[in-house]
């Protein structure tokens, strides 16, 4: 019988062989769902990108899976007592991908880059406070602000904001270059982006691994059928109707954490009838949101009834969500002027399930306060022109932000960015916690005045906070030193395969 390929993989002689050269190519397979749009960090849009983000480039800090802010590039930071300057300090003897030594200038150009007006970065808006970024010597850099801003350290830590060679800001679509444990080799879009061990990584013995792969891979049964056969090592993303099915299989895990990345069914505070009060006091009371979170979540979230998640010291606690009470409800409709209930559309955007779970699941629990939700589906890319701050009640929600500045502010604040575009909230109690919040340089004023800011909610609700969603990843069992990080990248430094 001819030896074939299929019968060598398939015999017990061929697998001990697989199995050392494996060990010793030591290089990480994830398997992720698009191709990347863009090799520039600073350019980059999607979960998949903020992957390679993470592996090819460095900060000035860096976000653990704790949400604990490190150093990173930078390795101290100091602030005036206004909180308006910010001084970083580099860590010495850090090269680039290309040999070249990083220096205060590369952040400025950096900096200049993504802040120039002509610049259309993604994240470039959560920079509009600085006002200039200089260099006083090869190892500093300074950073003026127009508000104070005590938040400004844990900014830095986002996915775009990568520090990238002075020399090279106009190859980085092609020749991406960083500072980070892995070094960029190739991109075949649809394909795979291959990157290979930095051997002059500036944190000694790191990182561990010969090689990272990302394997594109869009269909999700594809990539879990990969990962329990050994041809991928990671799922990223895994769906959280997976988490229990992918556990339960041999030689592999699944791992799932709480973010701050939230859904919520938004209410315009403008137009009836959410503009008034008691409608928004008893959409709060009307289902209980530990079944909410197990019909949508499959039990993969918790309560919440702002963007700062349980998971986080500013949370005010439990006790503050409001208990399902479908009586006091209605009886608040009653007051509001619907003593026969409320009917009312709500919107969820065609090719999100677990939004769209979310509207059914509050179509069907809410109906005992006296809600009559009539679900509606549009194509989530005309939400923003034809939904988004328009509707009267829609399914909407944000990934995880840096700081919790970044997550509350644009969002809940009468001038906010995104408070537009969702439910128009005028709060003056909620205005003036999260301005003090910002202003304040130290984390103990900041918790008092976050605290002040979730009270304020429950009393007066912009809308209905329905949960903060879990983020899953399953793993070889092999593969150990790698966690699921809460903002959705991983942190390969220390991995190692088994």
């Amino acid at each position: 019988m001819p030896i074939t390929r299929r019968l060598l993989l398939g015999s017990s002689l061929a697998l001990p062989a697989l199995r050392v050269a494996r060990a010793a190519s030591s290089v990480l397979r994830i398997g992720i769902s698009t191709s990347l749009a863009t090799l520039d960090p600073m350019m980059t849009t999607t979960g998949d990108e903020y992957i390679y983000d993470n592996i090819v480039f460095n900060g000035l800090t860096r976000m653990d899976e704790t949400l604990a802010v490190k150093p990173d590039l930078a390795e101290s930071w100091s602030h005036s007592p206004d909180v308006k300057t910010w001084t970083f300090k580099l860590r010495s003897g850090v090269k680039f991908h290309n040999g070249d030594t990083l220096v205060a200038d590369d952040v400025v150009a950096s900096f200049r880059r993504m802040l120039d007006p002509a610049s259309t970065a993604p994240s470039k808006g959560q920079y509009s406070m600085v006002t200039a970024v200089t260099a006083p010597d090869a190892s500093t850099v300074v950073f003026e602000l127009s508000i104070p801003y005590g938040g400004f350290a844990d900014v830095l830590t986002d996915r775009q904001v990568k520090i990238v060679p002075r020399s090279a800001l106009s190859t980085l679509t092609k020749t991406p270059i960083g500072t980070g444990p892995f070094k960029f080799v190739s991109y075949t879009p649809g394909d795979r982006v291959v990157m290979t061990r930095n051997p002059g990584y500036f944190e000694p013995g790191l990182p561990k691994l010969n090689g990272v792969e990302l394997r594109i891979i869009p269909e999700m049964s594809v990539k879990i059928a990969a990962l329990q056969a050994g041809d991928i090592d990671v799922v990223w993303d895994l769906p959280l109707d997976q988490v229990q099915t992918v556990s339960a299989q041999p030689g592999v895990r699944a791992e799932s954490v709480p973010t701050a990345s939230w859904d919520a069914a938004v209410m315009n505070n403008l137009i009836p009838p959410f503009n008034d009060l008691k409608v928004r006091q008893a959409f709060n009371l009307a289902a209980d949101r530990k079944d909410i979170i197990e019909l949508t979540l499959f039990g993969q979230g918790v309560q919440t009834i702002s963007p700062i998640p349980p998971t986080h010291p500013f949370y005010a606690g439990d006790q503050i969500i409001p208990q399902a009470d479908p009586s006091a409800a209605r009886k608040l409709l009653a007051e509001a002027g619907h003593p026969n209930g409320l009917t009312i559309p709500i919107i969820s955007p065609v090719g999100r399930p677990t939004r769209e779970r979310l509207a059914v699941t509050l179509q069907q629990l809410v109906k005992p306060a006296g809600f009559d939700l009539q679900v509606q589906r549009a194509p989530y890319s005309t939400f923003p022109a034809e939904v988004s701050g328009k509707a009267p009640l829609y399914v909407d929600g944000f990934f995880q932000r840096p700081t919790i500045d970044a997550a509350t502010y644009p969002m809940l604040h009468s001038t906010g960015s995104w408070n537009a575009t969702l439910w128009h909230y005028n709060n003056p109690d909620v205005d003036h916690a999260l301005e003090a919040a910002r202003r304040a340089g130290d984390p103990a004023v900041q918790k008092i005045n976050y605290v002040t800011m979730q009270k304020a909610m429950v009393a007066n609700p912009p809308g209905y906070f329905a949960y903060c969603m879990n983020f899953a990843c399953a793993f070889r069992s092999s593969i150990v030193g790698i966690k699921t990080h809460p903002m959705r990248w991983f942190d390969l430094r220390a991995t190692t395969m088994s």
